[in-house]
């Protein structure tokens, strides 16, 4: 017989069994006060940091009378829940937790505006929150003794308290199966048997045979037109050289005669913030969609690569086939006047033209086997032919695109094609304008006119989307953060980090780390489709041994990749073009208020709980925008931070009061931990777990609620002080898990999930 197992008192009662916590103290009154420091205001007046007043004190529990009376109401009323994190830990006091009274040193410089309840004031740069705070519960005396941003992190997204064991201990320990899982996991795992996993209808599945190439090709009947007179652009039109690229948004270019408008070069951020314009007649030729890297390398070159050298297309002929045409880095474009055109080679015709190129990679001493790019032709602003991705071994290809009668300018641009700006050297070969008659196939439709209208999401799909999904990237840079990921619940858990597009990015320093694109760069989905069937065949070829082995999970995890990427029901889920311009345009290009929209969507299609990090740097010494504001905290708070935020989450509550989705959606907005009361010598905070807040809205909870308070100076909970525990166990009653509920680790123990109590919140 197996000798009997020892309590393991070490432990805190979170990491123990269940049958070792006592379930009198789970069903306490959610009535309690919070244990003080007597010298705490003393220690903050001598200037002690709020972290070293932190690490004086340990956090104890407060006071645990008898059981309630009553049940809670709103008990599994939210479907869903959205939870918006401030990574690096938001100054409560600077922001909804403001001490007007104290002294400056405490204060701070923001003044207070009113908000929709009276008498209540917030931060003057939450303009557009302060008009939502009727619709939320703000919890004003959450507290911990984790002053360390990791550990925090940690307690606040798995409800935890760190351990010197597993997960949440500073770096440079990682993630590992023996933390406790994320509260995404958490939820995941507590609601595996909920109808919307346990339905999974049959996908449609993209086939190779189903999908064109990656391009945008206009398709000619040669037949029925005629041919003219021809002009190559290269040799007659443009003077064969070096043209210097000008300024982005002038038409200050290189001109010959009137004829060419415009030379220039492309950048992520100049497409953005100004894409090619016309003033004479408003015409707008906007690359955002269309750029990929940022490398600008070299001028244009007319007969020549812009960086020196022939043109030559290394995926076609060796280096003696010589070509006329335009050759140059990634990424640049070149404008013709087509009227000017018109007058000085073609006597004034007002016929049609067809402009006809090959496009490929120049084969320039050195290019290196990561050259890729794209090519594309637009008139009057409107893309009318765009090549797919094409490598540095490809051959070329042929692009047509029909300029109708009464077209004004043609634009040539040669794009990059992934992630990577090394030596994205590409070419136009004998680009030639022929003067036509006939039937010209049509411009394709304006990004807006093939915008989807608003469609439902079949909430049926999260059985075919991943448990866990968080956006718009991990909270640290290198992704490595205890807590973020599914812990000893295993792999399936993991979260998936899902970027949700362009839009004006926070500062961080690399916002796409560690995310998953649905639409890679330079690997079309009729390749991703291929590539699907030839892991199928491999994968029924194996023989696995153990169904639940690793690999088992591996083809899990494939089938599921591929589902994302190839099924266009799952793709509708992801697609923000789907919604009405109404509601894009209330989120706005940002990806702040992108990643709420995206969560919202995720929502819509079943899965439980989206986590959205607002906020992107690693914080050992990276600049992104964390709210780690040590330094400096009141212009990042007014320039950087606030502003977004703001922003986002009064979209997100907008939209989900307008359309009637707040009635089962629960908004949560977190963070790890708030910022000292007392502004330190560099004009920051740092960090204070003593004390810091926590707001709820939707689904139950009551409207227009403050929870708890802080004491004068927001150094610590007055009155209702509560845990991450309780806070955790608020979201998990309004889910409709039930208190007590089991889980089991990685040696199968069965776990109390969450050893926190609800918050006395809901209506």
């Amino acid at each position: 017989m197996a000798p009997p197992r020892l309590r393991d008192r070490s432990a805190p009662p979170s990491c123990r069994p269940a049958s070792q916590v006592g379930t009198a103290n789970r069903y306490a009154t959610l009535q309690r006060n919070s244990i003080r420091m007597p010298n705490r205001r003393q220690l903050l007046q001598l200037g002690i940091s709020g972290l070293a007043v932190s690490g004086m004190r340990a956090f104890a529990p407060n006071a645990l009378p008898a059981a309630p009376t009553r049940a809670l109401p709103a008990f599994g009323k939210a479907k869903n829940v959205i939870v918006m994190f401030t990574w690096g830990g938001m100054s409560h006091i600077d922001t909804f937790d403001m001490k007007p009274d104290a002294g400056v040193e405490i204060r701070g410089s923001f003044g207070r505006i009113s908000t929709s309840i009276p008498g209540t004031h917030v931060c003057e740069h939450l303009p557009k929150m302060s008009q939502m705070l009727h619709e939320l519960t703000v919890v004003r005396s959450v507290h911990h003794t984790a002053g360390d941003h990791r550990k925090a992190a940690y307690w606040n997204i798995t409800g935890h308290a760190p351990t010197e064991v597993g997960g949440g201990v500073a770096a440079p320990v990682l993630p590992s199966r023996k933390d406790w899982p994320s509260i995404g996991a958490q939820v995941a795992i507590a609601m595996k048997d909920d109808r919307r996993y346990a339905r999974k209808p049959a996908l449609s599945r993209v086939r190779p045979e189903d999908l064109q190439d990656a391009s945008n090709r206009p398709v000619f009947d040669w037949s029925n037109i005629t041919k003219h007179r021809s002009v190559s652009l290269s040799t007659e039109v443009l003077t064969p050289g070096h043209y210097p690229c000008g300024t982005f948004n002038a038409q200050d270019g290189y001109s010959n005669g009137s004829t060419v408008e415009l030379i220039g070069m492309i950048s992520q951020v100049a497409s953005r913030k100004c894409p090619v314009t016309r003033s004479t007649n408003g015409l707008r030729i906007d690359f955002s969609d269309e750029v990929s890297g940022d490398g600008t390398a070299g001028d244009w070159g007319c007969d020549t690569h812009g960086r020196g050298g022939h043109l030559w297309l290394i995926g076609d002929q060796g280096p003696n086939a010589h070509r006329t045409g335009f050759g140059c880095h990634a990424n640049k474009f070149i404008t013709f006047n087509i009227d000017e055109i018109r007058k000085q080679h073609f006597q004034g015709t007002e016929r049609a033209f067809v402009l006809r190129t090959r496009f490929g990679v120049c084969g320039n001493p050195g290019v290196h086997p990561t050259a890729a790019g794209t090519g594309g032709i637009w008139v009057d602003g409107k893309l009318a032919c765009a090549s797919e991705t094409l490598r540095r071994d490809d051959p070329s290809i042929l692009l047509e695109a029909p300029i109708h009668q009464g077209a004004k300018f043609v634009t040539m641009a040669l794009l990059n094609g992934d992630s990577s700006t090394f030596f994205d050297d590409l070419v136009f070969a004998e680009p030639t304008l022929i003067e036509v008659e006939g039937a010209l196939p049509d411009l394709p439709p304006s990004k807006e006119a093939t915008e989807l209208e608003a469609q439902e999401v079949d909430e049926s799909l999260a059985a075919n989307l991943p448990r866990s999904i968080s956006l718009p990237y991990p909270l640290a840079d290198r992704g490595l953060l205890n807590g973020q990921y599914g812990g000893f619940l295993g792999l399936e858990y993991d979260p998936v980090f899902v970027h949700p597009g362009e839009g004006v990015k926070f500062k961080g320093k690399s916002p796409l780390a560690g995310t998953i694109n649905l639409s890679p760069q330079g690997v079309s989905r009729r390749r991703i489709a291929t590539r699907s069937l030839l892991l199928s065949d491999l994968n029924q070829r194996l023989q696995w041994a153990d169904e639940e082995s690793g690999p088992a999970l591996t083809e899990a995890s494939q089938e599921l990749a591929f589902n994302m990427m190839l099924s266009p029901e799952v793709q509708g889920a992801f697609e923000l073009g789907r919604e009405p311009q109404s509601v894009r345009t209330l989120y706005g290009d940002h990806v702040a208020g992108k990643s709420v929209m995206l969560a919202r969507r995720l929502t819509d299609a079943g899965v439980p709980l989206v986590f959205v990090n607002a906020g992107v740097g690693d914080l050992n010494g990276a600049s992104g925008d964390n709210w780690d504001t040590h330094g400096n905290n009141f212009n990042r708070l007014k320039d950087d931070l606030l502003p977004p935020w703001d922003h986002a989450a009064h979209a997100l509550m907008t939209d989900l009061i307008e359309s009637g989705r707040i009635a089962d959606t629960l908004v949560v907005f977190l963070t790890e931990f708030g910022r000292t009361p007392r502004i330190n010598a560099s004009a920051g905070r740092d960090h204070f777990p003593s004390c810091y807040t926590v707001s709820f809205a939707g689904a139950g909870i009551q409207r227009g609620r403050a929870y708890g308070k802080s004491d004068t100076t927001a150094s610590e909970p007055a009155e209702l002080g509560c845990s991450p525990a309780d806070i955790h166990a608020t979201i998990f009653h309004a889910l409709g898990i039930p208190a007590g509920f089991q889980i089991h680790d990685t040696e199968d123990r069965p776990l109390i999930m969450c050893d926190g109590l609800p918050l006395d919140i809901f209506a």
